[in-house]
This record gives structure tokens, sequence and C-alpha cells, in this order.
């Protein structure tokens, strides 16, 4: 059963037909609830709070600038979009001051109307909902392991709360997170590339798998994606609406490049980079964290985890020093290696909290995901 809801758009306008055909091309475009009301009338009770409003005007004027205050004022930061004619740098300006999330020229576009409904949605919704990147420094290092185990700790953390835990595989060559959970997803994605519009809440409901312990799999073994023409807008168009339906989202990134990495890292809310412990998986991981800190600035907090950690009777073989002058400001920890654990998990398919609940390895990544931001302050 799909347990996600629909987006609704509440749709104004000065002139009731206009505001029609635009109420027209959203239920054309999208599956979106859709609630259309005469400027007059926006003072009144629609009946619910909408996720977003199209305002469909001729010029911005002062009328019109009293329907946005008026929508301000009811639905506070409601994303509004506003549609018109072309608008002189005044006007603009006036526009500007009410923080609209974007501006559409008529004649209307389908598909400016879909990417504009689909990026405010996506602004509102990250304001509560976090994403976190799990990155493979290197293949091997244990990063799918790591974000399966970081989704079941979610998913039991906040089970309580009513809130959902995604656990999005964004490695189609191998699909890796749906082969050691036992769960492997035959859904062809390679049939919706070509109609990369059709993904929406429904369609993600569709292709989704929920696991045992409560978090949502979304694991796809199709390497053809990564060649794909409309690889790119399928996969972030997917992202989208699974960040819009879950509270928290955990991303299995892989280490090898793709068209959507950079697009990917440019938006999550945290980091952290899985490396072992030699030295060129540390200069691979140094190469990522420059990477994005070059993307979201020096002060953007990255995590680097060293995977599979040993304890030698005389401290780690490559000194703690070494590694606090290697990664500078970049903090780094260890994540304690269960070699049983992990190969029982994988062999049976099962959570390796579901073999040993004790293990060292989640003991130490319980230890780990206290100290980052799961959730907004």
């Amino acid at each position: 059963m799909n347990s996600f809801r629909m987006h609704s758009v509440l749709i104004v306008g000065t002139e009731l037909d206009a505001a029609r055909k635009v109420e027209k091309t959203i239920k054309a475009t999208s599956k979106y609830q859709t609630v259309t009301v005469d400027a007059g009338a926006i003072s009144g009770d629609i009946g619910h709070v909408p996720d977003v409003a199209v305002v469909d005007v001729a010029q911005i004027t002062d009328a019109e600038l009293n329907v946005l205050n008026e929508l301000r004022g009811q639905f506070g930061d409601l994303p509004i979009i506003v549609i018109s004619e072309a608008l002189d740098d005044e006007q603009m300006r006036r526009l500007f001051k009410l923080k609209v999330s974007d501006w559409l020229r008529k004649p209307l576009s389908e598909e400016a109307l879909s990417t504009a409904l689909r990026s405010a949605l996506r602004t509102a919704k990250s304001t509560g909902n976090r994403v976190h990147a799990i990155i493979s420094a290197v293949g091997g290092a244990g990063a799918t392991t790591i974000a399966i185990s970081m989704a079941d700790y979610l998913a039991d953390k906040f089970k309580k709360d009513g809130e959902t835990v995604a656990l999005f595989d964004l490695d189609f060559s191998t699909g890796n997170c749906s082969y050691l959970l036992n769960m492997v997803n035959s859904y062809n994605l390679e049939s919706v590339a070509a109609h990369p519009e059709r993904v929406d809440a429904e369609f993600v409901g569709f292709i989704q798998q929920k696991h045992p312990k409560g978090f949502y799999v979304y694991s796809f073994k199709r390497p053809e994606i990564n060649g794909e023409i409309n690889g790119y807008e399928l996969v972030l168009r997917m992202l989208d609406t699974v960040n819009m339906q879950h509270e928290h989202t955990i991303l299995d990134i892989p280490y090898y490049e793709t068209e959507w990495k950079s697009e990917v890292l440019s938006a999550v809310n945290t980091c952290t980079v899985v490396t072992e412990m030699n030295l060129p998986a540390i200069k691979h991981a140094i190469d990522v964290v420059d990477r994005i800190k070059e993307q979201r600035g020096d002060d953007y907090p990255v995590r680097v985890v060293f995977n599979k950690s040993r304890s030698h009777l005389f401290g780690q073989r490559i000194k703690k020093s070494t590694l606090e002058d290697l990664f500078e400001k970049t903090p780094f920890f260890y994540l304690s290696e269960d070699e049983n654990t992990i190969d029982e998990s994988v062999d049976r398919g099962l959570l390796p909290s579901e073999v040993r609940s004790s293990s060292k390895f989640l003991k130490s990544l319980r230890t780990y995901l206290k100290g980052i931001e799961l959730t907004n302050a």
C-alpha cells in the first residue's frame, strides 16, 4: 500500500479563467492535488494548508502585491511561484522583497512549471528533511555496510516519532544494498528513463521496498542507467521525490564518477567519507574531501571514517599524528573491524544488528553517529 500523500498546490488568479488554465497544465504534467481560487477570495478558509502556491497575474501592481502579502500572512513561508507577463526591473524588485520561490513568464511552459513546482517543494522540504551521504573513497571499503547499518540505526531511533527513513543506493552498477539485504528489486528503471517526468510520489511508492526493521530501500542493479541519455534527470528526480517523502535519507554513493555525483554532493546535509588504513586509500579519501570542500566551502563539515580498524598493541600502523597532518582540519574516526559479524550478515542477508547487536563494529558506529547532525538543530 502506498503511504505517500499527493502534494497540494493552491492556484490563485486575478482572472479565474487564466487560473483554470494553469490548473489544467499542472494536472496534465504532474499528479498534484489542486485548489483554485479567485484572488479576491484568498482571505477565506480554503480548508487545508497547501504545500505550494501558484499565483497567476498580468502585472505586479499594488493589488497583486496585496494578494501576495495575504498569502504570506495566511501561510507564512509557503513557497510561492508567480506567473505573469514580462515585468520591468521595479516589478521584479517587488517580487524579490516578498521572497517568491520562482517567477515564470507567459506564455507558460509545461516543463518550466513542472520544474518550478519540484524545486519549490524540494526547498520547502529540505528545511526539515535530512540527507546523509556515505561516500566510498575506494572500492571495498565497506561503505554499503555502514549505510545499511545507519539506516537501521535511524529507523530505530525515530520510530516513536513516526519519522521514516530511506536508504537510496546510487551504485546502479551493482545494486549492492539490495543484495546484502536479500531484497533484490527486479524493476527495470530503464523503462521509465525515456520519460523521467513520470517520477512522482506514486511511482516511488510503487518501486520502494520496506525492510522488516522499518526503513525503505531503493536499490537497483541497472548499470545501463549510468550511460542512459536521460539517466541524470531520472536519478535526480528520484532523489527529489524520495527526499520529499522521508524525513531521513541515507545515500550510498560509489567511489567512481557519475554525472550526477557533484549535483548530489552539493545538496546533502552531512558527508561521511569511508576509507581504509592504507596510503592509497587515504590519498583517495583526501581527494574526495578536497572535492567536497571545493563545492561546499571550507566550513562544510566533512568527516572521514576508517573502516575495519584493528587494535594494535603499540597503536595504529599509521600514527594518528600523521593522519592529522594529512587531513588537517577534517575530523576522522575509527570503526572497529568485526569480520565474523559482517561476514555472517552478508552470507545470510541480515543486518549486522540482527546477527550480533553488541558487535564491536556497531558499537563504534553508534558512537560515531551520535556525534553528527542527524536532525536539524
